[in-house]
């Protein structure tokens, strides 16, 4: 029996105690009616004898004995005549009504039966389970990777001998996994699995999905396709999905653990709802300097791929000192000065580039050398014009300035944001991985700033949709699953939304999760 059923059975019966009381109080205090007043004695039957044969009747003759004769004859005085007049004076004898007297109500008593009742009650209030939802919320930092029984993204854990799921003849996308132990007993109101996992799977382009509920979960299945479909959920965080970017990209979803947190009336919500896209604008916005250890590549991938970008983006650099029709005189003279400063940092960042390269085939990664490199990239200078505007009197203003070629401001965007970008993309795959290949001074940058994310960005079970899903009833349906679109683990649904899975709760009761309701939230 579950504890639904106990507590039903629990609730029926104070129920019934309750009806009982009221019952007897009732019958206690209930109206008395007038005892009926005694009835008339009935007159006399007329006793009839039987009749006598017809014989002849034998005349006797009176006899008078007078009362003195009596008297001698008896012993005794003779009698009194009676008073005729004393039966008109004296009245008839009054028949006593019998009153009914009501027992004594013993207020001490009724008084501990309601307060019986009313615990009762009580007690069942509190042992009916409170309707309660999950937040999937990601550990940062992760705890001991074996005892990880909920993750995001990364490998599935199947029996031994499971081949990858595949929908309409396609391997899907892995997207989840959760362990259904964890769950608690009054998610989905008692409803579905509470052993084993479910792992979900959607198809590589479409809103279909495989829900597996597996009870060994023994080995680690690698995907055996990069997210390379361009119509798929692939979406990392900045502009790594697109354009000039998106050959950096680790295609792929990290491997994310996260706490099933349950969230019931009244309890603080660890979700946070406001728009992920503001922290990217926040940190576009500062000006911050990758010198700093906190920028640092940690290994052979983001070191080759920071002089890869930066290659790219010395194209943008002015070195042509050809001035624009009409130019004035010192105006020429800043355009040749911005010119030869940038030629210079071509030739100079060029040198590095060749020599990160070479290091890279032939030795081994070191922190030292990311350093060496950082600071070399820092000594070079590059010079942009600025024009501005005056808010009040409109003119406009120029300006020349030189930064450093590690330096970021948002006037002056040459290769450091998108170099930050790609660095965020790979350490958290690398995070993911092992904590311990990011150094300190980097994780305490990207940790804070990913779980800002991940406040913003984050998974439940078991809730109404965050957002307005077209087919979805909440006496029919139970939510499965809900993942936003999230930078932090490299999913894009729709235009930015929300992936919503539903099911019956009557298929969720036996376990049918064959007829699921996939959608994207508007």
């Amino acid at each position: 029996m579950n504890q639904i059923q106990s507590a039903a059975l629990m609730l029926a019966a104070a129920v019934v105690a309750f009806a009982a009381l009221a019952i007897a109080v009732w019958w206690l205090r209930r109206p008395r009616t007038a005892p009926a007043a005694p009835r008339a004695p009935q007159a006399p039957r007329e006793i009839r004898l039987p009749k006598l044969t017809r014989t002849a009747k034998v005349e006797l003759e009176p006899v008078e004995i007078s009362a003195s004769r009596l008297a001698r004859i008896s012993g005794k005085a003779p009698p009194a005549a009676p008073d005729i007049d004393q039966f008109d004076r004296d009245p008839a004898p009054e028949i006593a009504a019998e009153v009914e007297t009501e027992p004594m109500i013993d207020e001490g008593a009724l008084a501990a039966m309601v307060a019986e009742v009313e615990d009762t009650a009580h007690r069942i209030e509190e042992a009916a389970p409170v309707a309660v939802s999950l937040r999937l919320v990601p550990q940062i930092p992760p705890r001991d990777a074996i005892s990880t029984s909920s993750w995001l993204g990364g490998r599935p854990r199947l029996p031994s001998g499971t081949e990858w799921p595949q929908i309409d003849g396609e391997p899907a996308d892995f997207l989840a996994q959760i362990d259904c132990a964890s769950l608690p007993p009054a998610l989905w109101n008692g409803l579905g699995p509470r052993d084993g996992a479910l792992a979900f799977f959607i198809h590589r382009r479409g809103y279909r999905m495989q829900v597996l509920h597996v009870r060994d979960t023994d080995v680690a299945l690698a995907p055996p396709l990069a997210l390379d479909d361009q119509g798929g959920w692939f979406g990392p965080h900045g502009g790594l999905r697109f354009g000039d970017l998106e050959p950096f990209a680790v295609r792929a979803f990290p491997e994310w653990p996260v706490d099933l947190v349950a969230v019931g009336p009244g309890d603080p919500d660890p979700r946070v709802d406001a728009d992920p896209a503001d922290l990217a604008a926040t940190l576009y916005d500062r000006s911050y300097d990758i010198a700093d250890s906190a920028f640092h590549p940690f290994d052979w991938g983001s070191m080759t791929a920071m002089v890869a970008l930066l290659e790219m983006r010395l194209d943008r650099l002015a070195t042509d000192p050809t001035p624009p029709p009409g130019a004035s005189a010192e105006a020429i003279v800043e355009l040749e000065q911005r010119a030869a400063i940038n030629r210079d940092a071509r030739v100079r960042a060029e040198e590095i580039i060749a020599i990160v390269h070479d290091s890279a085939a032939h030795e081994s990664f070191s922190a030292s050398d990311a350093t060496a490199v950082m600071a070399a990239l820092h000594a070079i200078h590059w010079a942009r014009s600025i024009h501005r505007t005056d808010p009040e009197t409109g003119a406009e203003t120029h300006e020349t300035i030189t930064l450093p070629l590690t330096t970021h401001r948002a006037d002056a965007n040459l290769w450091v944001h998108d170099y930050q970008t790609i660095l965020f993309d790979r350490a958290k795959h690398a995070w993911c991985a092992n904590p311990d290949s990011l150094s300190a001074p980097m994780r305490a940058f990207y940790e804070p700033l990913w779980r800002d994310l991940a406040a913003r960005e984050m998974a439940a079970i078991g809730h109404e949709p965050f957002r307005y899903v077209h087919d979805y009833d909440h006496d029919r349906d139970a939510v499965l699953l809900e993942l936003p679109t999230s930078g932090l683990m490299s999913r894009m649904f729709g235009d930015g939304d929300n992936l919503v899975v539903t099911i019956d709760k009557a298929d969720l009761a036996v376990g049918d999760f064959s007829r699921l309701r996939v959608q994207v939230s508007n």
